[in-house]
């Protein structure tokens, strides 16, 4: 009965929930700055803020790419990582850009990518939205990438209509 009990607390404190825990590699959606921050010190030669000018407000995020030595998520490589903060100073946007082309390679790596579904009208995107978040990948055949992305709620309020403009800008131009 007290093991019972202990269970219950556990699961009310520590909901059961992937989304609790979303995140690819060493990244976390919710890590502070600096921890992200040391972590692409330690495996990229440079980490520049940039502004994602694609958005109605420019988004300032972190970019890291072309790792001075490989960078794996088990043996698959991370070619580019890009790190979005809230007001907080806390992870809320994450993109990597894998350097395969496969995306069945990273599935098993990351779960949630088997949940996720085929957006219509989009180029191959696949999205995975919850009341928390989201996760979009598809791959880049130009650039050999699968793009794997996660953002919190929030980011994913501002992602959803500026991907459907996107979307719409590249159906006019066929």
């Amino acid at each position: 009965m007290r093991t019972s009990w202990l269970w219950l607390i556990c699961c009310a404190l520590f909901p059961l929930s992937s989304w609790a825990q979303l995140g690819i590699g060493d990244f976390t959606l919710g890590m502070p700055r600096q921890q992200v921050m040391d972590i692409l010190h330690r495996h990229f030669p440079s980490v520049e803020l940039e502004h994602n000018l694609s958005y109605p407000v420019p988004m300032p995020y972190y970019r890291a790419r072309e790792p001075s030595r490989p960078y794996l998520l088990k043996d698959v490589p991370i070619h580019t990582v890009a790190a979005y903060f809230d007001e907080a100073d806390r992870l809320k946007q994450l993109s990597i850009n894998f350097d395969i082309t496969d995306p069945e390679r990273i599935k098993p790596l990351i779960p949630l990518m088997h949940e996720a579904r085929l957006a219509p009208d989009t180029q191959g995107r696949h999205e995975l939205f919850n009341s928390d978040g989201e996760l979009t990948y598809y791959v880049s055949q130009p650039y050999g990438w699968t793009v794997v992305e996660i953002a919190d709620r929030a980011a994913s309020k501002v992602n959803i209509p500026m991907r459907a403009h996107v979307d719409q800008q590249i159906r006019a131009f066929k």
